[in-house]
């Protein structure tokens, strides 16, 4: 059930584009990846990266860098000009600074607001280690 769910978002119109999936591997291990649309939902001349990921015993080695370079190259051939991508501007992994350092500018902020209804366990992950 959870793998039709995914599949049916991930294939609907527009979305799905696996030559548009990066992946590093190091030996048998996934080290990295960049899965990426052909478009952001919202705007149709705008690629979009999904997700992008690094493994931790690979971060830090420059492989967010090269998938992004990589990536950007790839919707230039294609014809897009334009490459976006959501992040938590509070990312313990320090990913806008990543952005900013490849050309990526922030152009739009959004706010998430939180109320706790129960006391309980903290789920949220506060550091890295």
């Amino acid at each position: 059930e959870e793998y039709e769910r995914w599949w049916h978002n991930i294939s609907r119109e527009g979305k799905y584009d696996p030559s548009l999936f990066f992946i590093v591997v190091d030996g048998d291990e996934i080290a990295a990846m960049s899965l990426c649309h052909p478009q952001q939902p919202t705007k149709p001349d705008t690629g979009y990266v999904a997700i992008l990921g690094v493994r931790r015993a690979w971060r830090g080695k420059g492989l967010a860098t090269a998938l992004l370079y990589h990536t950007f190259g790839e919707f230039y051939q294609r014809g897009t000009f334009k490459v976006a991508l959501g992040v938590d501007a509070e990312s313990l992994t320090g990913a806008t600074k990543l952005y900013e350092k490849v050309g990526m500018r922030v152009v739009e902020e959004s706010f998430m607001y939180r109320k706790c209804l129960r006391e309980g366990v903290n789920l949220v992950k506060e550091s890295l280690d």
